[in-house]
């Protein structure tokens, strides 16, 4: 075996020696990370990521470690790793990250020279360094599109560069997307391209926007000369492009093109609409416009919907119901793979998702309560969870955040802390409950 005072030696020489390292992360402010580039002539770039992120473990263990990456990103940039509902919470809302891993690349002035999500692998990570250093000094960067986009929404050439450009950026493409539909000339709107133009770009096309245009006016002629697999797929592109609209009013942040989803929405056939999507996308819109009075009415409108609904003894019956069917399913073929579902009906599936509906919605309301008639409402809940399910994580977790709004720090954290032990692990976000109690230790925001 190596000596450990060798292998410390040999770790310390590395940078000397030349032998091969990855990415390195310094644990430091982007404030100073910024100040740090201008001093060192280099630029930023910022891993965001979260715990439960399969793509970002993927990222971290496979092509960060590269040499070649480290070589690349060591000498050109000041690399940072930011978890972006931890520490790096508050620096992922100001560039709008949705998405993880999102990789962001900023000019000593903190400007976005790239963006982009999902795991790369290695040709495309270095190609991504290449681009962001080299858009610098480029006509097309892209500050310098974005202003030139102002004043060239009549420019077709010039918009369907632009639409390439800000893809390989890693930016939302939807309204130059939009720009460029109403004043092309190269593509006949009722032709079998145009319908592959709108197929390609369904999530890339809003409602209410040229493409929805196109595609209503020309429906019954696509629908004649489609392939079969584009007639598979035409019934289907209203709902991509609601679901498209959905996703760039939450990255820009738009209010108004929210709305827009929101009343599109709820003109569907009722079948198709689900009451938590809407209200989700309403909460979202009022907290796009700071409105806590009308964020507050629809939390307590909906959770009060919730509670009411059905009976408590129903619920306990329909979930008996369900670990009934698991269990004769598991004895009859006892599958590994059947485990942690006839665990979950044990615990009753209904009764789980409704209370950890309340605790997030709850959550959400308890941010901005202000006054004891508003507590009340949050206490009414909190009786609800426990006489649903006596002893459950759900109801725990939000009481525990009550207390800890007024100030009873030390019941907050053994509520938390008994919340944590019974939380379902497969929950994708268990881990940030531990961020959450270390927060609570602190005194600091949660």
């Amino acid at each position: 075996m190596i000596n450990k005072k060798i292998l410390v030696f040999i770790l310390l020489l590395m940078p000397f020696l030349g032998i091969a390292q990855g990415m390195n992360f310094e644990h430091i402010t982007l404030e100073e990370a910024l100040t740090k580039a201008k001093a060192e002539n280099k630029l930023v770039f910022i891993d965001f990521y979260t715990v439960w992120c399969g793509p970002c473990k993927k990222m971290a263990r496979d092509i960060f470690p590269l040499s070649t990456v480290g070589e690349m990103y060591n000498k050109n940039f000041i690399n940072l790793k930011l978890d972006a509902e931890k520490e790096g919470e508050a620096v992922a809302k100001q560039y709008n990250v949705t998405g993880y891993p999102t990789l962001l690349y900023l000019d000593t002035d903190g400007k976005v020279l790239l963006m982009d999500t999902a795991y790369k692998p290695e040709d495309v990570f270095l190609d991504m360094a290449e681009r962001a250093i080299s858009s610098i000094n480029s006509e097309y960067s892209l500050e310098n599109l974005q202003d030139m986009f102002v004043d060239k929404q009549n420019d077709e050439q010039f918009l369907k560069m632009y639409i390439k450009k800000m893809d390989e950026f890693g930016q939302d493409i939807s309204v130059g997307v939009d720009a460029w539909l109403k004043v092309q000339t190269e593509i006949d709107e009722s032709s079998p391209k145009m319908l592959k133009y709108l197929l390609k770009n369904s999530r890339n096309i809003l409602i209410g926007g040229k493409g929805e245009q196109i595609l209503d006016e020309n429906y019954e002629t696509f629908m004649k000369q489609a392939s079969s697999f584009e007639a598979k797929m035409l019934p289907r592109i209203k709902t991509q492009i609601l679901n498209g609209t959905f996703d760039t009013a939450v990255r820009n942040k738009d209010p108004e093109l929210m709305q827009t989803y929101i009343e599109a929405y709820k003109s569907q056939p009722e079948d198709r609409i689900r009451e938590d999507y809407l209200v989700e996308a309403e909460l979202i819109y009022f907290d796009m416009l700071d409105d806590d009075p009308s964020y507050k009415a629809t939390t307590a409108n909906y959770i009060n919907m919730l509670i009411t609904k059905t009976s408590i003894e129903d619920i306990h019956q329909e979930d008996k119901k369900s670990y009934e069917m698991y269990k004769k399913a598991y004895d009859r073929d006892p599958k590994p793979e059947r485990v942690s579902m006839l665990n979950a009906s044990k615990e009753g599936l209904k009764a789980s998702k409704l209370l950890k509906e309340i605790d997030e919605k709850g959550k959400g309301y308890l941010k901005r309560v202000t006054s004891n008639s508003e507590y009340k409402d949050v206490k009414v809940w909190i009786k609800y969870g426990y006489e649903l399910k006596a002893d459950n994580c759900f109801t725990d977790d939000l009481k525990a955040e009550m207390y800890y709004k007024k100030g009873k720090t030390k019941k907050a954290i053994q509520l938390k802390e008994r919340a944590i032990k019974n939380w379902p692990t497969s929950d994708k976000k268990f881990v940030n409950k531990a961020y959450e109690l270390e927060q609570m230790k602190k005194g600091a925001s949660i």
